[in-house]
């Protein structure tokens, strides 16, 4: 596209709004205000696990350092997914660490935990509550009939679920051998 057919497809989208021309979102608002919500919750969880992942120890070191890396690799990847598709509706997306802060409903202890156990079921904690959130957001958005915030959010649960899972396993007795 050369400079001048580029100017033309710029004046031609001046005040074009996608929520508004394209879109019939009810709720619209409220379906923002969840995916930054849960976006601020990815980015603590993120930092959650990467704190964890830098300063985990103790026997189960190798494995826990590894499982730590990308579980927070696979929640780096929902913060980009959750703020485009604030941008897909229309509305910025926040990037600064306070904007964050203060929209993230997830609290994390403010010390390292003692233990490599206790880190682990901090984080099944943390998944509970992110997962409370998120299904509250999936159905809001399936309410206001927004398919493609709605998918969003289900894909985010599942991977949520998963990880949480992986974590719950962790915590488990091993049952005897033979079964019984």
């Amino acid at each position: 596209m050369d400079g001048v057919s580029a100017l033309q497809a710029s004046d031609e989208l001046k005040g074009f709004s996608p929520l508004t021309e394209h879109m019939d979102r009810k709720g619209s608002s409220a379906v923002i205000e969840a995916l930054k919500r849960e976006q601020a919750n990815a980015v603590q969880l993120y930092l959650q696990y990467k704190g964890y992942h830098w300063n985990v120890f103790g026997p189960s070191f190798h494995d826990l350092h590894l499982l730590f890396d990308t579980h927070a690799t696979q929640v780096f990847e929902m913060i980009d997914e959750l703020a485009e598709r604030q941008r897909i509706l229309g509305a910025p997306a926040e990037y600064t660490l306070e904007a964050m802060r203060a929209a993230s409903k997830l609290v994390v202890e403010g010390k390292i935990p003692a233990t490599p156990r206790e880190m682990v079921e901090h984080l099944v904690a943390s998944h509970r509550h992110v997962l409370s959130g998120l299904k509250g957001a999936f159905e809001l958005a399936d309410g206001a009939g927004d398919p493609g915030t709605s998918d969003l959010f289900a894909r985010v649960i599942q991977a949520h679920e998963k990880m949480e899972w992986f974590l719950r396993e962790i915590l488990e007795k091993a049952p005897p051998v033979g079964g019984n």
